[in-house]
Order: structure tokens, then sequence, then C-alpha cells
């Protein structure tokens, strides 16, 4: 495979074990790999990273590798940022994989085709792997939506330069029509706004959030597959943003029927019944807000008692 891969890694060698094993039956040619640092006055974090390094030896089958390993941990939002700009400093398209993202053979068939087919066009910004849909959506082997899922995607560079670090554009563009036409509902509206106030203060590390925020700005449409071609296995207490979602949802087993994604859909439309499902089961849609939070709570508790504190000491940290 000859498109470029990003691996975004951290402290997680058992999932880059696992995941550079996902990859050697792809064989990409061409790896990028960026390694956040460890934390201040954690050795774990230094331990652990070692460990990671260890792992990348057993990419055997290529020597065009490009590793940065970060002295400092930078945090997600900035180590991810500089290390899609570096990539795209000297490539026009790159797949982006975490560690705890395993893609299907599929996936990359699935970037690579997309990649070509929609190289010109500036209204595509993402290319997903992620399907949390619950039934087929449309006429083609893919749909097209508002949402860009970073369990495993791709880009290029000329939609990654939407990119925008500071938001620059929210305070205005939060009142405007075009976002008041963005959201169906009133909860998904608000939902959003809150979400981008506080990346916007800085008060969330997320480069996802900020992503997002811009494709939305700058009209933007994402390539979603019909069926989910990358599984999450990092549901667990080292998860920076997972711990506690579905794992039995995310870490399904992948349907990797026969599919060539050449069945291509007839227009290129936002499938706004399909993002009103995302928006309801993926990001919890109205359980967001009172009274149904505390339903949502509730249920958290009862089904796992060990989330819900973790939950908790979070929110009191």
């Amino acid at each position: 495979m000859t498109l470029p891969i990003l691996l975004l890694l951290f402290n997680r060698p058992k999932l880059t074990k696992v995941l550079i094993s996902k990859l050697k039956e792809i064989k990409p040619s061409k790896i990028y790999i960026n390694i956040d640092g460890p934390r201040k006055n954690n050795s774990k974090d230094i331990v652990l990273s070692k460990e990671v390094m260890k792992e990348l030896q057993n990419i055997n089958w290529t020597k065009n590798i490009k590793i940065k390993l970060s002295k400092e941990n930078k945090g997600c939002r900035k180590s991810v940022k500089e290390a899609i700009d570096w990539v795209l400093s000297e490539e026009n398209s790159i797949i982006i994989l975490e560690d705890d993202c395993i893609p299907s053979i599929k996936f990359f068939n699935f970037c690579s085709k997309m990649i070509t087919k929609f190289k010109d066009n500036n209204r595509i910004k993402v290319i997903t792997g992620n399907n949390f849909q619950n039934k087929k959506i449309g006429d083609g082997d893919y749909y097209f939506s508002k949402y860009a899922h970073c369990w495993g995607w791709a880009t290029w560079k000329r939609a990654w330069n939407d990119y925008d670090e500071k938001m620059s554009f929210w305070n205005k563009f939060k009142l405007s029509d075009e976002w008041k036409s963005l959201h169906q509902h009133k909860y998904e509206n608000e939902y959003w706004k809150r979400k981008f106030d506080l990346v916007s203060a800085n008060k969330i590390d997320s480069w996802a959030y900020v992503w997002l925020a811009s494709i939305w700005f700058n009209k933007g449409v994402s390539i979603t597959p019909n069926q989910n071609l990358v599984q999450n296995i990092g549901f667990n207490h080292e998860s920076t943003h997972t711990y506690g979602y579905d794992v039995d949802k995310y870490s399904r087993v992948i349907n990797d029927e026969d599919i060539t994604f050449d069945n291509h859909p007839k227009d290129i439309n936002i499938n706004k019944q399909a993002d009103l499902f995302v928006f309801e089961s993926h990001f919890n849609g109205k359980y967001n807000f009172w009274p149904w939070r505390f339903v949502y709570i509730v249920k958290i508790l009862i089904k796992n008692p060990n989330i819900f504190l973790k939950k908790l000491k979070n929110k009191l940290k």
C-alpha cells in the first residue's frame, strides 16, 4: 500500500503491538510515527514510552519510516496537530491511526479509493473508517455526513489547511444562520455550542473538536462507509477519552464482507437522519441535559460503578 500512514502513539505498548501486527498484513510502504512524551513527574510513562519504541522494531517490511519522539508531554491537542502538520508538509494525503484503532484490510482499500476519487473536491474534508449506524444508509457503499469520526481516518493537505487552532471564527460563527441550520434539534445545537465554547477557551484538550468546528465553518463534508471498518480496542482505565463507552458497540467484530466501494451515492448530500442518529446514540443526545442527565448517571452507576466513580473523579479534578 503506497498511501502514507501516520501513527499517533503515546504510552500503550500492548495496543501498539496489536496495531503493528495488523499493519504487517498490508505492509504500508511509508510510515510516519508521532509519540507524545511522558507526562511530568510520571516515571511510568517513561518506562511505557521505551516499551512503545521497542515495539516499533517489529516494523520490518519497510525502511521508509520517520519517527518523532517528544521529550515532553504536549497533550492531545498540540501533539496531534503538530504531527499532522509535520506529515502534510511532506505529503498531499494521509491515513491517520491512533494506537487503539485497529483497521480492517478493507479500510485501506476504502481510503485509497476515496482519496483518489475526491482529491479535487474541496467540499470533502475527511474519510472516516467508522460507522455507528444500525442500518445501511442511502444507496451507496458509503454516505455523506457532517460528522468527522477520527478512530481511523484519512484526509488531504488541502483540507487540513482549514484547521484553525485558535478557532478564531467561533464567536461569530455560533451566532450565524449557518450554525443554526447545521443541527436539526435544539439539544444538538446546544450540545455543540457548549462543547466548542470550552474548547475555544482551552478548557478541553482536544484537537478533534477544533477540527470538527473548522470543518463545519468551512461547510465541509465527511465520507462514512456503510459498514464499520475500524475497531476501537482502547476502552479501559488508560484511555484518554473513551473510558466508559459501550465496549461491545465499538469493539465489535468488523463485517469485512466482499465490498468494493465502487457503488457510489448519486449525490453529495449530507444524510441528516443518519447524523441525528449519531448524535443520539454516539454523543448521548438529550442525555447530556437535565433531567435526562440524571437518568444517564443512574444507568452508569447501575451498569458499572467503577466507570461512575472514574467519571466523578474526573469531574472533581
